[in-house]
């Protein structure tokens, strides 16, 4: 009797068939734990982000400023995130920033802080977005939290942070604003606590083209036309929802790119008055910080990373109730903050 040599092809094809079927049943799981282990390190960057916080509070009895609130003056239009470089360990790239002088607004003008655009820092990009954006401007992941959009709020800021100026800005009621959105922040300001008011959150990068879907426009009237919303009492909510609906779409293929600059957006912070993964629209002014809407993002499944003030980092699902994502951002607003609510 001949020895059998070998398999048949069905054999063969049976086989494969059960290689196959386990393969994919495999590379869902190796993903799933990948992002895992992004995420895990996006909540490791944000919670070095709070503790810097921290120190810089420490050190000057206040939280750090957002930046500039319209007036231009040079020191005060770097971001946040360029003051707290002695805590983050970058002490030496703190020494290189020229503050008598404005970031190098790409590139054009202010040349010599043209060095610091240019690099990029760990600690402040998710791994989970891939994107590069612009090659020679590596951007951030991470921005602060200014609170509500405060052209609602006769322009007196909600969040943690605060504005320098003042700027040249008139309220809906046509008078002038002084210092309203001046007023430095620490935290005994923070009487609803600081395990419930947000400091930092994310935002998925621009892709350095013109298919991201970074920024829409809203209004095409200029920044006063939030005033239609002033005095309502759902006033963040009925702006939200113009911009989820808004047709208009303008691309900004920018967002997050310079990490020194204070513009909404770009460099500087983000307002909870869209809720998470949703889109994000500006006015007509494309560079103003004071009315912009942009909100909070990531390619996290189902919602996005934020750090509070005492250093913890919270997963905040999509889901969350409007009113409880609006109270995260605020930091007098006496609202009651339960675990279970994100």
């Amino acid at each position: 009797m001949s020895k059998r040599q070998g398999f048949t092809l069905i054999e063969l094809l049976v086989v494969i068939a059960i290689i196959a079927v386990l393969i994919a049943l495999l590379l869902p799981a190796i993903q799933a734990a990948r992002e895992a282990a992004r995420r895990v390190q996006c909540v490791n960057n944000l919670k070095q982000l709070a503790l810097a916080i921290q120190g810089y509070h420490d050190v000057n009895h206040t939280l750090p400023p957002s930046g500039d609130g319209g007036t231009k003056t040079p020191i005060h239009t770097f971001s946040l995130k360029t003051r707290i470089l002695p805590f983050i360990e970058q002490q030496a790239l703190y020494n290189a920033v020229n503050f008598a002088l404005a970031p190098a607004e790409l590139g054009s003008t202010w040349p010599q802080n043209a060095t610091i655009e240019h690099v990029a820092i760990s600690v402040f990009f998710c791994p989970s977005d891939s994107s590069v954006g612009d090659a020679t401007y590596p951007g951030a992941n991470y921005t602060e939290n200014l609170g509500t959009n405060i052209a609602n709020r006769e322009y007196v800021m909600n969040g943690p942070t605060y504005f320098l100026g003042p700027g040249g800005f008139v309220n809906c009621s046509g008078a002038g604003i002084s210092n309203t959105y001046t007023r430095t922040t620490n935290f005994a300001s923070m009487t609803d606590g600081t395990s419930t008011t947000v400091i930092f959150g994310e935002f998925v990068k621009g892709t350095g083209s013109l298919l991201d879907d970074g920024l829409f426009m809203i209004y095409s009237g200029g920044p006063d036309s939030g005033c239609k919303y002033v005095g309502q009492p759902n006033a963040d909510w009925l702006m939200a929802q113009d911009c989820i609906k808004n047709a208009n779409a303008r691309l900004y293929q920018d967002k997050g790119k310079e990490w020194p600059r204070s513009v909404m957006g770009l460099g500087g912070g983000y307002t909870h008055t869209m809720p998470p993964n949703t889109k994000s629209c500006v006015y007509s002014s494309l560079y103003s910080q004071i009315f912009n809407l942009v909100g909070a993002s990531s390619y996290h499944p189902g919602g996005v990373n934020v750090a509070c003030l005492d250093g913890s980092v919270r997963f905040v699902k999509n889901s969350i109730n409007y009113t409880t994502w609006l109270g995260l951002a605020t930091r007098s607003g006496r609202e009651i903050i339960s675990a279970d609510a994100l």
